[in-house]
């Protein structure tokens, strides 16, 4: 059995280095796994639920910071990611605790770990071998998701084999040479093998939705596949993820509106509401955070994506007036802030309500656009107030994917997902746009099509003759 260090050493002090290896040193004093339980105990660190920093959010058009000032401390990090400037995380401090590179692969290196020393550790069943091995190709998978979606570029076509995707580590050899680059489609493969590979070997159902099982593999499936424009594809993985598991909250039951005079009405959970509890939401086939568990909570939105948000919108809950947030203090400046009136855990990972969203599109993509709107009403009757529903109809093709991309903007705000949809769609040929970012004083930053910014710059650290910059 390959020897690996346990606990986790700092993958970053290899990933940062130019050189060729993980490390020179083999730390001292430390336990090396033997057993399944020890390898379950890894799988079951805290630190595998929390994947990535909120900068990819601060990334996205959904945000809007009123604090940002036109050359001034140019060298912060969310200054850098608002005006998607190149290596947004350069200090040491940086990149230990907000670098996607750094965070997410450390935790593939748990992964590879567990991946290449599960069968030969003693103790337990083969099943028991199994399901840890399939969760780790999974978490694997998901790391790859992040990284190949933040740190690839974006291909030309479906046969662009020149466009670069990340450096796949598939061992926890710390002596090893690390590999060059694969191309992004070639990373896309490798991910969806991962994926493919490892969902036999797990579960249909867990003890809670932190531990991965088939509904939330198929959910992180139907994922890469929509960001991989496979629309067939990931109609099929969000329907095997429905299959297992296809609740809804109905936010009628779950929040209460109440009057707040000139400004919009603030919907408030009723007790006993399930919704802002990650493991009891029957909707979160599986549980990741960002780093800060809260997220995105308490920043500004973009006007451009209030207007996704109907009147009687329940999960207009999530965002609040901002001079509502300050007790009502002051004129309103019309903005509106995340997640102002109930500060909570949320989740980032794959929900049912995500694959009834990413089915709609699938099912859009083919012209199947009646069973498209279906399925977004199916999702829109538990979120609008009753009172005031009604039933979206099909008009035309293009104003029906418009009603879906909207849809996906109101019910996946914050949620890790909004950045990889505008990679995928911001050079399309009928829905590409330019992306902005506003500045208080009325300044509009424009990321246009095909810039080269939509993919973010490595860690100048890990560049080697293996590893070539992004441009």
């Amino acid at each position: 059995m390959k020897k690996f260090i346990f606990p986790i050493i700092l993958v970053s002090l290899f990933l940062l280095c130019s050189c060729d290896k993980y490390l020179d040193i083999k730390p001292k004093g430390y336990v090396i796994p033997q057993t399944v339980e020890d390898y379950e105990r890894i799988l079951n660190d805290i630190k595998l639920t929390k994947i990535l920093s909120d900068g990819i959010e601060k990334l996205s058009d959904d945000f809007y910071d009123p604090s940002i000032v036109e050359g001034t401390d140019i060298s912060a990090v969310d200054y850098r990611l608002y005006f998607w400037l190149e290596d947004p995380y350069s200090t040491p401090s940086d990149l230990t605790y907000y670098s996607y590179w750094n965070m997410l692969y450390n935790r593939i290196y748990q992964y590879n770990a567990i991946i290449n020393g599960i069968d030969e550790a003693a103790g337990a069943t083969q099943q028991r071998k199994d399901a840890a091995k399939g969760r780790a190709l999974i978490g694997r998978a998901i790391c790859y998701y992040y990284l190949n979606n933040i740190y690839g570029q974006i291909p030309k076509s479906k046969d662009d084999q020149t466009a670069l995707g990340v450096p796949l580590v598939v061992s926890n050899a710390l002596n090893e040479e690390l590999p060059s680059r694969s191309s992004t489609l070639a990373s896309f493969d490798f991910i969806v093998n991962d994926l493919k590979q490892g969902i036999p070997l797990i579960p249909a159902s867990s003890l809670s939705n932190f531990q991965i099982n088939k509904a939330g593999a198929y959910g992180w499936l139907a994922r890469v596949y929509l960001t991989m424009k496979e629309y067939g594809l990931a109609g099929e993985a969000a329907q095997e993820a429905l299959k297992i598991n296809n609740k809804l909250l109905d936010y009628n039951s779950q929040y209460t509106r109440i009057s707040t005079g000139a400004n919009d009405s603030i919907y408030m959970t009723k007790a006993g509401s399930t919704v802002t509890i990650p493991a009891q939401n029957p909707e979160n086939l599986h549980v990741v955070h960002f780093d800060y568990t809260r997220g995105m909570a308490f920043q500004y939105l973009a006007n451009s994506t209030l207007s996704a948000f109907d009147l009687k919108d329940l999960r207009r809950m999530n965002i609040i007036a901002s001079n509502v947030l300050s007790g009502g203090v002051g004129e309103w400046d019309g903005r509106y802030v995340y997640m102002g009136a109930i500060s909570y855990n949320y989740s980032v990972g794959p929900t049912t309500a995500e694959m009834y969203l990413i089915l709609s599109e699938s099912q859009a993509r083919v012209q199947k656009y009646q069973d498209a709107i279906n399925s977004l009403n199916k999702l829109r009757k538990n979120r609008i107030e009753s009172a005031f529903y009604q039933d979206l109809v099909h008009v035309d093709a293009k104003s029906t994917m418009q009603k879906i991309f909207r849809e996906r903007r109101a019910e996946l705000l914050f949620k890790s997902v909004r950045w990889f949809d505008m990679r995928r769609l911001q050079n399309d040929a009928e829905f590409g746009f330019t992306a902005e970012h506003e500045l208080a004083n009325g300044k509009v930053l424009k990321l246009v099509p095909n810039s080269p910014r939509y993919t973010m710059t490595i860690p100048a650290g890990a560049i080697n003759k293996q590893i070539i910059q992004n441009p």
